[in-house]
């Protein structure tokens, strides 16, 4: 489903829903104990942008420590789960989504309706601030506390009464910091006051960690070179040239990805080029290859697996991507990260890791997407992006390659 639809649907059908679920909380979420500070089940909603399932794992390393005792699980579209279950999560605890139609929309609800049931006492942490559907999947789930950003005198989406214990959006947070306050919410009991009024500390040292198997990077290494055979003993950079079109705004021209690409096989003798990218993307890279011209470029895009992505990040040398999804992937291993922001600032969602450079211009209009709008912008020229030069990219690669 195209994200404008989903925008749309979240809105015009979201906002009577929301008002109708209010009504029904007490036959949706019923009091099963009188008070429930514990739960048996938390469940964390993140549907929409599986990176933010990697920057939500300080998140899970603070309801651990809150709840020891509790279940964790995740409701997420069927592309968090890799993931999910790289970060430790059984198949059991990943509750899948899929919004391609409304049938399967509607078979996954009640799927996850059933399996709830069986859960205990609930509480819902929900990612996605202001996201409708998000929380009404959380009172839909049966949770008795259901944590999330409301909007209070702000502007924001309209959510009736579905967040039991809110949370004002701080904007001036990173994600993670967001998340982690999310949970600490749930150990408050329901006030219409914002909750959490505490630091949240920098969550960089709690950030997900994955080390990769020496088998498993002998393997990916082996295949590599079976398709590129001058990759082999060569320093890998990692492009990644597309952004999801949840934002398209945070595409970088194409055309500067392949005049990067090509400045570094002619600068550096040493240094091979590999494309990232998911299978949607796999056509775009073909074609970027191609333009790149070079027996030490390949295309991975759409070939590995969550896991191979990952490993592929612990035998690259540089990762160069626009902010999406693999800026947080990566961000996982000891790459250096350079990673290009436009329309959404480096503090809000930047890499986490102690080795990412965000390149951001900084104009006024900057950062003109939130959770406020949606992400979505009346931009329709985004200088934002068109104004990172080439040669900016390259001074920073430069830098981090040496």
């Amino acid at each position: 489903m195209h994200p404008d639809t989903m925008r749309q649907i979240d809105r015009w059908v979201g906002i009577p829903l929301c008002a109708l679920a209010s009504l029904l909380l007490p036959w949706l979420a019923p009091r099963r104990k009188p008070d429930s500070a514990t739960p048996d089940t938390l469940v964390f909603i993140c549907i929409t942008e599986i990176g933010a399932l990697l920057v939500a794992h300080p998140t899970i390393v603070r309801a651990r420590k809150l709840f020891p005792k509790s279940r964790l699980c995740f409701i997420t579209s069927p592309g968090g789960s890799g993931a999910l279950e790289v970060m430790g999560f059984p198949d059991e605890d990943i509750l899948t989504l899929r919004t391609d139609s409304l049938f399967q929309l509607i078979t996954d609800c009640l799927k996850i309706r059933q399996t709830l049931r069986r859960a205990g006492v609930i509480h819902a942490a929900v990612l996605e601030p202001f996201t409708r559907f998000s929380h009404l999947v959380s009172a839909w789930a049966g949770a008795e506390r259901r944590s999330g950003c409301h909007r209070f005198h702000n502007e924001g989406g309209y959510l009736g009464t579905l967040i039991t214990n809110p949370v004002i959006y701080n904007p001036h947070l990173h994600a993670s910091q967001t998340y982690v306050a999310l949970v600490e919410a749930l150990t408050d009991a329901e006030s219409a006051e914002p909750h959490v009024k505490q630091v949240v500390p920098s969550q960089v040292r709690n950030r997900a960690r994955f080390l990769a198997t020496p088998e498993q990077q002998q393997t990916l290494r082996t295949r590599i070179v079976q398709q590129a055979p001058l990759l082999k003993g060569k320093r890998l950079v990692l492009l990644n040239a597309n952004a999801s079109d949840i934002v398209p705004l945070r595409k970088w021209p194409l055309e500067r990805f392949a005049e990067v690409g090509r400045k570094l096989l002619q600068e550096h003798d040493d240094v091979g080029v590999i494309l990232t990218g998911a299978p949607g993307e796999r056509e775009a890279c073909v074609k970027l290859a191609k333009q790149l011209d070079s027996q030490r470029v390949l295309s991975l895009a759409g070939q590995t697996s969550f896991r191979e992505l990952l490993t592929l990040y612990t035998l690259a040398d540089l990762l160069i991507s626009n902010d999406s999804g693999p800026v947080h992937f990566a961000s996982a291993t000891d790459i250096p990260i350079l990673a290009l922001h436009g329309p959404e600032h480096p503090d809000l969602f930047g890499p986490m890791s102690p080795k990412g450079t965000p390149l951001h211009l900084g104009l006024a209009c900057s950062p003109c997407i939130s959770p406020y709008n949606q992400k979505r912008s009346s931009c329709t020229d985004n200088l934002c992006m068109q104004g990172i030069t080439v040669e900016m990219v390259m001074a920073q690669a430069r830098r981090l390659l040496t």
